[in-house]
């Protein structure tokens, strides 16, 4: 079994922290919205926001390098078969 790479580890633990981070501001926003305290609503909000730029940040990286690995492999299998 191969080990995963550092890059890949580093952004599995950055995703992971970016949804529960969009998680935990959500919830702090409903709970300063019913609680009617302004700057609860708003932090939640911010921190919401803050995790899903983090968030998009991690997709489009992932997006990236299976878009690069894609184009290798069909790279080598276009070689093999001396296309």
């Amino acid at each position: 079994m191969s080990h995963p790479a550092p890059e890949g580890i580093v952004e599995a633990v950055g995703a992971s922290v970016a949804s529960k981070g969009m998680m935990v501001g959500a919830a702090t926003g409903v709970v300063g919205w019913l609680s009617q305290v302004n700057w609860i609503g708003i932090s939640g909000v911010i921190i919401a926001v803050i995790g899903l730029i983090i968030s998009t940040y991690f997709q489009i990286r992932r997006d990236r390098r299976e878009h690069a690995e894609s184009a290798e492999r069909i790279k080598a299998l276009r070689d093999q078969c001396k296309l």
